[in-house]
C-alpha cells in the first residue's frame, strides 16, 4: 500500500489538504438547504468522519468534496486544486452508500476492470487484484462467481476492493460497515489501522459511532444541512472522563464527605456524587485519575475498584443533536 506521503500531482502547501468554505446546497422543491454554509478542513492522514440524522446533508457534503455534486455556493480544494481536477481524481478512492454491480460481472473481473482504469501493468494488476480481494475478506471461492450470487455484505466487501485497488491517497467511504457482519467490522478496523499507518487521508460516513470512535481523529457533526460542531476524539488516556470509585459500606463514616471533598481539592479534581459506598470525580486524563487513586489509598480509604466513564462519540452526539433541537 503507497503511503499518503509520497510526492504526487497534488500535494497540500499545508496540513490541511481538503478545504471546504461556505459550501451550500439547495435541491428543488426542498424547504430546507441540503447544505447551508459548510466550512471545515481536513488534515492529509487524518481519518475525518461525518456525523448526523438520516438526511442531515453528510452524503451530500462527500459528493460535493468529491465534484460528484455542483454546489450553489462557495468552494472546495483538495490540495490547492478543484476536486475535478484530473490530479484530483487519480489519487482518490470511492464507496458510495449504494454500490451498484453489473450481474454478470464476477467479483474479480470486477476489480480487474477497476485495476486497468488506474492503469497498472496488467502482470502486476492480477497480483493486486488477488491481495485487494484477500485483503476484504471476499471468500475464494466467490471471486469467479457472479456478482448477482452475492450477498448483501460480500457486495460491501467487493465496492471497498475497488475503493482501494487503485492504492488512493485519499478515501471517501460512505457507509463502509453496511450488511457487514461481525468478522467483517473487524476487517475493517484492520483495514483502518492500515490507512493510518499508510498516511491515507480518509473521509468517513457511518452511522456506526462505536467503530468511527475507535478511528477517527475529528468528527464533525452535521444537523439541517449545518455542522454544530467539530471535535476531535483523543485517546484514551487523554480523555477527560469521571472515575468511578467503590468500596466495602461500613457504619461510622461521618467524616466521609469532608475527607471525599479534601481528596478532591488535594487532586484538583471535581467531586461529582458520593455515597457510603462509592464516588465518582470528574478528571481531565488517566495521569490525573492515577493521582485519584494514589492519594485515595493514602487517606485511608479502602478502594475495591475504580472505573474510568468514558464520554462516549454517541453522549455527544446526544448531546450535539438534542442541543440544535
Amino acid at each position: 500500500m503507497k503511503t499518503g506521503q509520497e510526492s504526487g500531482p497534488v500535494s497540500g502547501a499545508t496540513d490541511d489538504l481538503i478545504v471546504v468554505e461556505n459550501v451550500s446546497k439547495s435541491y428543488r422543491g426542498a424547504k430546507v438547504r441540503a447544505l447551508n454554509q459548510v466550512s471545515l478542513t481536513i488534515k492529509e492522514g487524518e481519518c475525518f468522519g461525518l456525523i448526523g440524522p438520516n438526511g442531515a446533508g453528510k452524503t451530500t457534503l462527500m459528493g460535493c468534496m468529491l465534484a460528484l455534486i455542483r454546489p450553489d455556493e462557495g468552494q472546495i480544494t483538495i490540495g490547492g486544486v478543484p476536486p475535478d481536477d484530473m490530479a484530483v481524481r487519480e489519487i482518490i478512492g470511492f464507496l458510495p452508500e449504494r454500490p451498484n454491480f453489473e450481474s454478470w460481472v464476477t467479483g474479480r473481473e470486477f476489480v480487474a476492470y477497476h485495476a486497468m482504469l488506474s492503469r497498472a501493468h496488467q502482470t502486476a494488476r492480477r497480483e493486486r487484484v488477488e491481495e485487494v480481494l484477500t485483503q476484504v475478506g471476499l471468500d475464494h471461492q466467490a471471486w469467479d462467481r457472479r456478482t448477482q450470487t452475492y450477498s448483501r455484505g460480500m457486495l460491501q466487501r467487493l465496492g471497498l476492493a475497488q475503493a482501494i485497488i487503485a492504492e488512493p491517497r485519499i478515501l471517501f467511504l460512505d457507509e463502509p460497515g453496511s450488511g457487514m457482519d461481525p468478522p467483517g467490522n473487524a476487517m475493517l478496523r484492520k483495514l483502518f489501522m492500515d490507512f493510518k499507518k499508510a498516511g491515507i487521508t480518509v473521509v468517513l460516513n457511518s452511522h456506526h459511532l462505536d467503530e468511527m470512535e475507535r478511528v477517527c481523529d475529528r468528527v464533525a457533526f452535521i444537523q439541517k444541512g449545518t455542522i454544530t460542531s467539530i471535535q476531535t476524539l483523543e485517546k484514551s488516556h487523554e480523555k477527560e472522563h469521571v472515575l468511578h470509585l467503590k468500596w466495602p459500606a461500613e457504619n461510622g463514616r461521618d467524616n466521609w464527605p469532608e475527607k471525599l471533598m479534601a481528596l478532591a481539592q488535594q487532586t484538583s479534581t471535581d467531586l461529582v456524587e458520593w455515597s457510603d459506598e462509592h464516588a465518582r470525580f470528574k478528571v481531565e486524563n488517566a495521569d490525573a485519575a492515577a493521582r485519584v487513586i494514589k492519594e485515595a489509598v493514602m487517606a485511608g480509604i479502602p478502594v475495591q475498584s475504580a472505573t474510568p466513564e468514558f464520554v462516549s462519540l454517541a453522549e455527544l452526539f446526544e448531546d450535539v443533536h438534542g442541543a440544535s433541537e
